[in-house]
């Protein structure tokens, strides 16, 4: 317990507060939506010295050049694509002299266009293949989510596993065939041209075609499809769980959502997302979101729902690194999920998605949280993070309490610190509990091979 105690002491001291500005993008981007084409003319400015990085960009934009802010010269530039940094994008770097080394300006210019395929026609798309990380145009709309698909110049710190996504931005953007133009984190608008800016960092996702903007208490609603009553429900639903969130983690929640509908450009592809403050529900109901209100629909879209508003805490408010970093980030949304569903749903319900998830994990052998050392590790990646890791935190709940456990995701989401590893989890934990339950917790549940039946025997 010495090296905890020790740690904890770093952890909780006084941190010396970091007079980097945050990384900056302008420019400008022009879009069709007809003809699903982009060209982008975009400046990072305030980039910060990293001796490992990549810059993220999508594999279907082929560059005219990266140059200086001086506007005097082209870099000279390498490609490489691993799918451990990502698997739509391929990572770019500014060779030294050497050849054996990196170099990185603070100030760099982006020149770069695409052409990706408009998929306008069902009968001709295919039966799946949409996904989040898609820059996807059905002939309507162009959506790009903020993380995965990089349409945006992405620096990515390899040593800290962190991506600069969450930038502040001053863009034009034109979309001559568009009605309407929203940029993550600035209001919507009716218009074929914009500016677009914001002085806090966000990432940035961007929704541009031919679609109705509205607004009801607050919150913007883009292709919804939703009367004013049906807007009036959505926006009580949520701003109820919003407002469990910040009450129990005790950290305000952030802006008010903005919900978006669009058609996949695949035939049955149907899913939700996430770009903060943006929810994004993709599927081909005509009635846009009207349908998710039913009561059939409610029963799995409410608890949904209150995992991607759990998002805003574990993936905005704060992103998780290390190999632990993608377990964090959706364990905890669902598990928060969990508790707005006993709270705001029903109990049955609640006990019903916990027994589902003990099902699925009947018979499995999974590693040990703190046996996980790369995300291979993972085994089957869906069924550890959002079945086995959500119900090894409901049964640390039942042995440290519920006041400890909001106590420590709320040292989990503000302690400082450089990797969010399993050190760090343990460091944290460590911080409200007493040091022989700690014992207990790390021996019963993270470290144990038989951890899904010890959880099982005090959740059943």
């Amino acid at each position: 317990m010495k090296i905890i105690l020790i740690t904890l002491t770093l952890l909780f001291s006084k941190s010396i507060c970091s007079s980097e500005l945050p990384i900056n993008l302008s420019g400008t981007i022009e879009i069709s939506v007809k003809n699903g084409t982009i060209d982008a003319n975009f400046t990072l400015k305030n980039m910060p010295k990293l001796r490992d990085y990549l810059i993220l960009l999508n594999s279907g934009f082929n560059i005219q050049y990266f140059r200086n802010h001086k506007n005097t010269s082209n870099y000279v530039f390498k490609k490489t694509y691993n799918t451990n940094y990502s698997e739509e994008s391929f990572g770019y770097y500014l060779p030294d002299k050497t050849g054996k080394g990196k170099i990185l300006p603070s100030i760099m210019q982006f020149k770069y266009t695409g052409k990706f395929p408009v998929i306008n026609n069902m009968s001709n798309a295919s039966e799946t293949g949409d996904w989040k990380g898609n820059i996807a145009f059905n002939g309507e709309t162009i959506r790009t989510d903020s993380f995965q698909t990089a349409w945006y110049p992405i620096l990515y710190d390899i040593e800290k596993d962190k991506r600069h996504d969450a930038i502040t931005y001053n863009i034009e953007v034109t979309c001559l065939d568009c009605k309407s133009i929203y940029v993550n984190g600035s209001k919507p608008v009716s218009a074929t041209h914009a500016i677009f800016k914001k002085e806090k960092p966000v990432s940035i996702s961007l929704f541009a075609g031919d679609y109705d903007i509205a607004v009801k208490n607050g919150s913007y609603y883009l292709n919804s499809g939703l009367s004013e009553t049906q807007m009036s429900l959505l926006g009580e639903i949520t701003s109820s769980y919003e407002q469990y969130y910040q009450e129990k983690l005790s950290i305000a929640y952030g802006e008010n959502v903005v919900f978006i509908h669009t058609a996949p450009v695949s035939k049955k592809d149907s899913w939700l997302f996430v770009s903060y403050p943006s929810i994004v529900t993709i599927n081909h109901d005509q009635g846009g979101l009207s349908k998710l209100l039913n009561d059939s629909e409610s029963r799995w879209f409410k608890p949904y729902l209150a995992h991607e508003l759990a998002h805003y805490y574990f993936l905005t408010y704060r992103t998780f690194n290390s190999e632990l970093g993608d377990m964090l980030q959706e364990s905890f949304s669902e598990y928060l999920s969990l508790k707005v569903t006993k709270q705001f749903i029903n109990n049955e319900t609640y006990l019903n998605n916990i027994n589902k998830k003990l099902i699925q994990l009947r018979d499995k052998k999974l590693t040990a949280i703190k046996e996980i050392k790369n995300n291979s590790d993972y085994g089957n990646r869906n069924l550890y993070v959002y079945t086995y890791a959500p119900i090894i935190w409901l049964a640390i709940e039942k042995e440290i309490g519920e006041d400890h456990m909001w106590q420590w995701l709320n040292k989990l989401l503000t302690v400082k610190t450089k990797r969010t590893d399993y050190q760090f989890m343990i460091t944290t934990l460590a911080s409200v509990i007493e040091e022989d339950k700690l014992d207990f917790i790390i021996n019963t549940y993270l470290s144990n091979n038989n951890s899904i039946k010890n959880a099982r025997a005090v959740l059943q």
